[in-house]
């Protein structure tokens, strides 16, 4: 009697272990903008939404509102959740490869600062995340 594991047994083994449905991080959509501002919820930078102008690529899709910020009007801005620190610098060129954008505004709620400065944007919800250079 033979000891061990069958090599048909392996073979099943690693045929299933190498099949995955997951989608190619290639096939991902992406996205570029500016790092405009953020909103003032909460006391930490890091659970606040940053907002980002996404005019970065040339023929980009719109999928943005435009904003008057600080004086300035922007034309596609989305709000993110979870930006990098490293990544938190107004003026610096990010990209993102993301999951889905809301389909209407989201409206932030359960601020914790007393003069809370919120906006009433889309949100991007983000994979990867990458200062573009």
């Amino acid at each position: 009697m033979r000891k061990g594991i069958p090599i048909s047994f392996l073979l099943m083994l690693l045929t299933a272990c190498s099949c995955n449905n997951k989608e190619p991080l290639d096939a991902l959509p992406n996205i570029g903008g500016y790092v405009i501002g953020r909103e003032t919820c909460t006391s930490d930078p890091h659970n606040d939404y940053w907002l980002i102008d996404f005019t970065a690529y040339p023929d980009q899709l719109q999928m943005g509102d435009t904003l008057v910020f600080d004086g300035i009007t922007y034309t596609n801005v989305l709000k993110v959740k979870g930006l990098s620190e490293g990544l938190q610098q107004i003026g610096m060129a990010v990209a993102f490869d993301y999951k889905e954008v809301t389909p209407g505004v989201v409206i932030t709620s359960g601020c914790t600062v007393a003069n809370p400065v919120t906006y009433a944007l889309k949100e991007l919800f983000i994979i990867n995340q990458f200062e573009i250079r």
